[in-house]
Formats: C-alpha cells, structure tokens, sequence
C-alpha cells in the first residue's frame, strides 16, 4: 500500500518556511516559526511551554494519523520492525539554527530512557548557505561550557568548521557532532525518530529567548555538557569524514547513504527522466524534491509525500522529476 499524506508543519525556534509555504501553494509565502514539514512522521515534536496535541505527527490525505494506520495494521505496514526508526524532513532555514548536538543511541538509553538518539543527515535542495559542522582540534569540555557560562557566541561559532554549502551536497553528521545549520539553507533531513537535542545557545540569532527545558532536554546544565564527543578534527578531515559523495546504482539512482557509513537509515535519489524502477527491502517515505512523477500511479508534485508499507517492493516512478527514498 502507498499513503499519500498532508503537509506536517511543526514549530521550532528558528525563523523560515518560505520555501515550504511557496510549493504548499501557499499564498503570500512568508517565513514564520513554522520553517519544518515532517514527511511521514510518528514522532511527536518537543517544544516545551506550547501544548499542541499531536504535533509532529503525519496524517493521511483522509485525514488519519499515519501512527494509527501502523499500530492497527503493524505487520503489513513496517513488518517485523519493532516501531519506524527514521523521521524524514523537509527544513527552510531564514535564519541561522542556535548551535545544537544530539545524542548517540548510547547517551540516548541512559540519559534519555530512548533506544534512538539522532544521528541525522542533510541533503541540500538549494545553493547558497553554510552550515557549522564538529569542533575543531583542541575543543575540550572545560572551555566549551566556559563559553557557554559568557554565551560567547561569536567564539562558540569558531570552535566549528564553517563549509559553504551547495544544491545537491550530502552532509552525515552523527550523534554527539554539534553543528549549526546555516541561513539561507534548505534540505531534506533523515533522521533518527527524536527530537532529543542540547542547546548551548540560550537566544536565538533573531531573539528568541529559548526555556531551560529546552536547553538542556531534561539532563540539566551540567550533563548536558557530556552529550558533545569531543573528538575534534582539522577541516579537510571533517569534510571526508561528513560531506559524501552520492554512489551511483543504475541510470536513475544513486545512493546517498547506506550501511556503508550507518546502520541507522538509507537513503536514495531516484532522476526520473520519462520512468524508473526502484527496489525496495523494507517499508520506505519517498518525496519529490524536483519537477513531478508518480510512483506506483500515485500522482506527486514537488514537495508530495507518500509512505511506502513494507510489502510494496517495486517502485514505478513516472515523470520528469527527482525523488529521495529512505529506508531504515
């Protein structure tokens, strides 16, 4: 079964959106604090102080929840997975993210009581930008939470490589990496299913004043500090090390990450000029981030979400457009 689904906006701290609100047919676009759209999400945002019911969560174009679907039909839907493993964005950043980190699965099961952390990675879907990406050599603990103490941002920035960053780059980055990204950016994220983060910087570039809560994610401001690895690297490392070159598969696909350098989640960009055949080995989110196609008679513009259930193995892509698929 493939389910197409509605638009998922979800409040953040951060300013942006445009770019969601414009192929949303959204009219005028403008930026707001709505600047994220979860694909095909079971994972319920957290944003302390505002009670929304729900939000996070994806529903079908009927109108129901996608986590519902799963729970009522679980073997058909993801198969012998316990729960989903990923959530897949699409982010719009009008201004610079606060700097941030998340945690590995094994801080995430001690401190969290979670079994994912969030490992994450970004596919760019424009030019221009920058993103923050690892400490660099030297960064201790000691001097990272002395900055923290003054909010000396202008030195916290500097303690991170800074990369310019273009259409079509590929960027890992993995729990316990802090890491900003930029303005100017927007990406498609695949994730880990949290929303588990730490937050050194207590107001925003545009003045948000963010809750302690928020912060520190429940640990408190002294652990927090023990979600960073502090592992540092020269820049030419860190960008071997995060910025991947896609593998091509056939004439349309080509994969942007595999088991090669995680075990969390797949990723997949499908160029479909006239029709493409993809395989799937699980259930799968598939996005258009270019043109239009359907997949499996489903017709999609660019910005259209469906999930894919685990027993739809064969994927025929129509159109003149370009899809991402991921698969845990």
């Amino acid at each position: 079964m493939i389910y197409k689904l509605q638009p998922t906006r979800v409040y953040r701290s951060y300013y942006g959106g445009m770019n969601l609100d414009t192929i949303q047919n959204v009219n005028p676009p403008e930026n707001s604090r709505f600047p994220e759209d979860w694909l095909a999400s079971v994972t319920t945002a957290f944003n302390p102080g505002r009670n929304v019911p729900y939000e996070g969560l994806s529903k079908t174009t009927d109108g129901i929840f996608l986590k519902d679907i799963i729970e009522e039909n679980k073997e058909e839907m993801i198969g012998e997975h316990e729960s989903m493993s990923i959530l897949f964005k699409l982010l719009d950043a009008a201004e610079r993210l606060a700097i941030q980190v998340h945690p590995t699965i094994e801080f995430a099961k001690k401190h969290f009581n979670s079994n994912y952390g969030k490992t994450e990675c970004w596919y760019m879907l424009n030019d221009g930008g920058e993103v923050y990406l690892g400490f660099k050599e030297g960064i201790t603990k000691e001097y990272w939470k002395s900055l923290f103490d003054s909010q000396d941002i202008e030195k916290m920035l500097g303690c991170m490589h800074k990369f310019e960053v273009k259409k079509g780059d590929f960027i890992f980055v993995e729990g316990g990496v802090p890491h900003a990204i930029g303005k100017g950016c927007f990406l498609a994220e695949l994730q880990e299913p949290t929303d588990l983060m730490v937050i050194p910087e207590k107001v925003t570039p545009s003045g948000i004043e963010l809750p302690e809560q928020k912060l520190h994610g429940g640990l408190g401001f002294e652990k927090m500090f023990d979600c960073f690895v502090y592992d540092g690297k020269s820049k030419p490392e860190t960008k071997e090390k995060y910025f991947i070159t896609p593998k091509a598969i056939d004439e349309n696909a080509s994969v942007l990450v595999d088991s090669t350098i995680t075990d969390k989640f797949r990723l997949f960009k499908i160029e479909c000029k006239q029709n493409a055949t993809f395989k799937t080995d699980s259930y799968a989110i598939a996005v258009v981030t270019d043109g239009s196609a359907s997949i499996n008679g489903t017709e999609m513009k660019i910005g259209d979400r469906v999930f894919i259930s685990e027993k739809e193995n064969i994927l025929n892509i129509e159109g003149n457009g370009q899809v991402l698929v991921c698969m845990p």
